[in-house]
């Protein structure tokens, strides 16, 4: 009967073959790859870092960008000032970006009663990879902790990145657990918990590809520890500034990790639109680093090549090859004007215009719990896509604006 119908309409089968590539494509990132990193980790023994197991532990320098961060900066050093770490190995160094409030002011104040703390302001605004540079130039510890100013580190947060480092010479970049905190108050309509639930999925991915082949495919940039000889210098505008870092100790065939243990936890933005458009951020510095290190699928292609075409790779392109797919249905239904294919362009131009819009109002509670899941999947996608967008049109400068938060 197939046969039969693609004989008749012969657009039928250029169709089917791009909704088989398109389903190929989606199932790889998020399907059959994460399968196989399961399966693969259930054969095989992996090694675990004991922290008590160190007698010795390597001078830290702790470093941040802050730009107008009043409202969470005094909790952020309170936070690193009671990590259970020898304090005459740490050293907390703070760029601020010009602030306007008074983040200048309460950082002075820190440092006149904490020697441990070194706090320089810009001259000019000059973004966040920029004076991650300057601070770690300023010091000489044997790791370099990156941080952002809204993420809190549990007390024993330190100790257990840098753990892996001192156990394993050929682990260079060892990324945190970052968990929210304050969701109860967030009124984002299930927003930031659908985000929780994607982030935990994706730190389980990270941690296993770590303990299986020492390629964690990314780090968190508000929680993640690097040896000194392995920082590269940021160059000017980069945005995803903690992938940039993965893929050089990668490129330098050097082992990247990821431990749960070390947990460091960001309140949850109030404003959706915000958190959209820091998607979008993120999104373009992907597509930046998409173009720096796509040759790595080539020239280390296993293990580093294939991981990172799997788990991000795919990822980034699923929403190009989903808009042609959508073009195509409709030059079908112009070009041919056959009434199936029409009415196949038009049921899928109302689902997609049903999983954008959030469906509280809409359907039944327990269908609309369901079904924020997928609408937040597809907001993801656009988000992508718009990420793309802006890195064509946009010479980016890495100056940002940080995204307004609960702060709870």
């Amino acid at each position: 009967m197939i046969n039969s119908l693609l004989n008749i309409y012969p657009f039928y089968s250029f169709l089917i073959e791009c909704g088989i590539l398109a389903s190929a494509l989606l199932s790889i990132p998020y399907f059959l790859y994460p399968k196989l990193v399961n399966l693969l980790y259930n054969l095989k023994k992996t090694n675990k870092y004991d922290s008590h197991s160190i007698e010795s532990w390597p001078t830290v320098d702790i470093v941040f960008a802050a730009f107008n961060e009043e409202a969470v900066i005094k909790d952020k050093l309170k936070s690193i000032l009671a990590l259970d770490y020898p304090r005459e190995l740490l050293k907390v160094r703070i760029g601020s970006d010009c602030s306007t409030d008074s983040t200048d002011s309460l950082l002075t104040e820190f440092m006149k009663s904490e020697d441990s703390i070194d706090f320089l302001r810009m001259k000019k605004r000059s973004g966040k990879s920029s004076i991650i540079n300057q601070m770690v130039n300023r010091g000489d510890s044997d790791i370099i902790v990156g941080t952002d100013a809204n993420i809190f580190f549990r007390p024993d947060a330190l100790k257990e990145l840098v753990t892996p480092l001192v156990l394993n010479s050929k682990i260079h970049l060892v990324g945190g657990n970052l968990v929210y905190r304050g969701i109860e108050h967030n009124s984002s309509d299930g927003v930031s918990k659908n985000e929780e639930s994607y982030m935990n999925w994706e730190n389980d991915l990270k941690q296993k590809e770590g303990e299986l082949w020492g390629c964690a495919m990314g780090v968190e940039g508000g929680c993640y520890a690097i040896r000194r000889e392995a920082f590269v210098t940021i160059p000017k505008g980069t945005l995803m500034e903690d992938f940039f870092h993965t893929m050089n100790v990668l490129k330098s065939r050097k082992k990247v990790v990821h431990t749960n243990q070390a947990i460091c936890t960001e309140d949850v933005s109030n404003n959706s639109s915000m958190e959209f458009n820091r998607k979008i951020r993120i999104s373009q510095g992907n597509w930046q680093n998409l173009i720096r290190f796509s040759s790595m699928i080539f020239s280390h292609t296993f293990p580093s090549g294939l991981i990172f075409l799997g788990h991000k790779v795919l990822r980034w392109l699923f929403p190009i090859f989903f808009i042609l797919g959508i073009l195509i249905n409709i030059g079908l239904t112009i070009q041919d004007g056959d009434i199936l294919i029409s009415i196949w362009s038009f049921v899928q131009l109302i689902i997609i215009s049903f999983l954008i819009l959030y469906p509280t109002k809409i359907l039944p509670k327990f269908l609309s719990r369901q079904m924020k899941s997928i609408s937040y999947f597809s907001w993801m996608n656009i988000a992508l896509f718009l990420g793309l967008m802006r890195y064509i049109r946009t010479r980016e400068t890495g100056i940002w604006q940080p995204t307004t938060r609960n702060n709870k």
